[in-house]
């Protein structure tokens, strides 16, 4: 029986919101933070035109990480951008972006949720596969952090 699962993670960024917003809407400059990207040096991507907005696509292939695609279904600006994502074939989940600014800073919580057969409760039992994915979530939003940041201090 499919069992709900759910994380996030969240990085506050000196940056306006509106240009956190743009990077993170743009899948054209997903690969520059993507933590994935960088664990799987074999990933083809390709992304849809336009890149930008509901619609937009963004799929892979590595020998690492595996095959998937993510479409985008809100791009609310500044605060919201959420994908429709699948896996291998056959899992999928919901990503989130969920953008808020106070005093300047503003905060990225990056969200991940949906439902895990048993296969998929084995493995994260076996391999804490949420823990994993949260230093990974970590991990990117630290280099978003950078990205933003050094395209704010130009």
């Amino acid at each position: 029986m499919p069992k709900p699962y759910s994380l996030q993670v969240s990085e506050d960024i000196n940056a306006p919101i509106d240009v956190v917003f743009d990077v993170l809407n743009d899948l054209n400059q997903l690969d520059a933070w993507s933590p994935f990207v960088a664990m799987d040096p074999s990933i083809v991507s390709s992304i849809s035109t336009p890149a930008t907005g509901v619609g937009a696509v963004y799929a892979w292939k590595g020998k690492r990480i595996g095959s998937g695609s993510m479409t985008m279904t809100v791009s609310t600006k500044p605060n919201k951008i959420a994908f429709d994502m699948e896996f291998n074939g056959k899992d999928k989940a919901l990503s989130e972006y969920l953008i808020t600014e106070t005093d300047g800073v503003t905060t990225v919580t990056w969200f991940l949720g949906g439902e895990r057969g048993l296969g998929g409760q084995i493995m994260n039992a076996l391999f804490k596969f949420d823990k994993m994915m949260a230093k990974n979530f970590a991990d990117g939003l630290g280099k978003l952090k950078s990205v933003v940041e050094a395209k704010t201090a130009k």
